[in-house]
């Protein structure tokens, strides 16, 4: 449930001639479709194996553009809003070739600001949504940002780990020369998984924030955490995920955490059960892909039950609602159900994303009869 597109298209007049923001954007894609070339072409991946040249470098065309969207935060991040959603959108139809410098521009910006998060988040896309040529797009982004998959993060780790996995033959080496993981071999899945809900529980720095889309939405070191579970298990599969994740770990933990808010200990706190939830939000969208409608039916009814929980705290409420819409396909008509019911008994103004979310189920309810 993005918020309106509309909402982050501001007027911009400090661009020269007074730009619009729109005119800005149509300019800039204009520029990179014109420009944009394979900057990994069979030839340049060889060289760059044989030590015979340096990784590409930003053309002057993709600098200008980021030198065009970098004068403050809010073009920033409008323009990033903007080429994530053309890549999602145009995913099957886009020339490689433009998705390249779409992707260089967008690590690019993310470098200007330093935000690993952001640039992350896209690598998690390409590796999560099997995008043509995925492991190319990731060194891509390298050569955009050559110490970008360098953090010590969750789903940085993941990234090596599933890049790891995938790749063979020559992009291959060219990933294990430019990400070193002849001195930092990436880790093992399984053992990955364990140790990354193991330090989501215990991570004292993980908060909620506010939002006026979400009310109250996890922050980004949240997020990463509930990226790198998801596309570990992606890795490994639905049946799998339920047996040794969901089953095993999963259940244990919101069992405790409800005992605990009866007894008032704080053995996990607040903020990592709402990104648990929000994890099998995201786990369960996959499963529906995978046509195992049924098992994620089960999990929407389980995630049901700890709805109904007396005083549940307000920010895992809404983590529950959010995780039941993305569950809904499975059953739209209870999901439906289930939402008004929480919705009539509450004393808070509900979220926008919320009330989407409801118009969302509603709509899916209506095609299915």
């Amino acid at each position: 449930m993005p918020p309106p597109s509309s909402a982050k298209t501001p007027q911009f007049d400090a661009a020269p001639h007074k730009h619009t923001t729109q005119s800005l954007i149509t300019s800039a894609l204009e520029t990179l479709q014109d420009s944009c070339d394979d900057v990994l072409s069979p030839n340049w991946i060889d060289a760059l194996l044989k030590g015979n040249c340096e990784l590409p470098s930003l053309t002057d065309e993709e600098r200008f553009v980021i030198s065009r969207f970098c004068v403050n935060e809010l073009l920033t991040e409008t323009f990033l809003k903007v080429v994530l959603d053309k890549i999602k959108v145009e995913k099957e139809s886009m020339g490689h070739e433009l998705l390249q410098s779409l992707c260089r521009v967008y690590v690019g910006l993310c470098q200007k600001r330093g935000d690993f998060y952001k640039a992350h988040a896209l690598a998690y896309r390409f590796l999560k949504e099997d995008f043509s040529e995925a492991l190319k797009l990731i060194m891509v982004m390298v050569t955009a940002w050559p110490s970008v998959f360098s953090q010590n993060s969750p789903l940085c780790r993941a990234i090596h780990i599933v890049c790891k996995m995938k790749a063979y033959g020559k992009i291959y080496y060219l990933l294990s020369k430019y990400l070193h993981w002849h001195t930092e071999p990436p880790g093992d899945t399984y053992r990955a998984i364990t140790s990354t809900l193991k330090a989501l529980l215990k991570d004292k720095c993980l908060t909620f924030q506010k939002s006026s889309w979400y009310g109250d939405d996890l922050c980004p070191a949240a997020w990463d955490y509930v990226f790198s579970l998801d596309l570990l298990c992606a890795q490994l599969g639905w049946i799998w995920t339920v047996s040794h994740v969901i089953r095993k770990d999963v259940w244990l933990i919101l069992n405790t955490w409800l005992k605990q808010t009866q007894t008032e200990e704080t053995k996990f706190r607040n903020v990592a059960v709402a990104a648990i939830f929000r994890l099998l939000g995201q786990l369960g969208q996959k499963a529906l892909r995978e046509n195992v409608a049924a098992s994620v039916k089960d999990l929407a009814k389980h995630i049901t039950k700890f709805r109904r929980q007396n005083d549940l705290p307000w920010e895992v409420q809404l983590a529950v609602v959010y995780a039941t819409h993305d569950l809904a396909p499975s059953n739209p008509k209870v999901a439906l159900k289930s939402l008004e019911s929480w919705k009539q008994n509450l004393t808070k103004p509900v979220p926008p994303a919320v009330t989407k979310c409801l118009e969302q189920i509603s709509q899916l309810c209506s095609q299915t009869q």
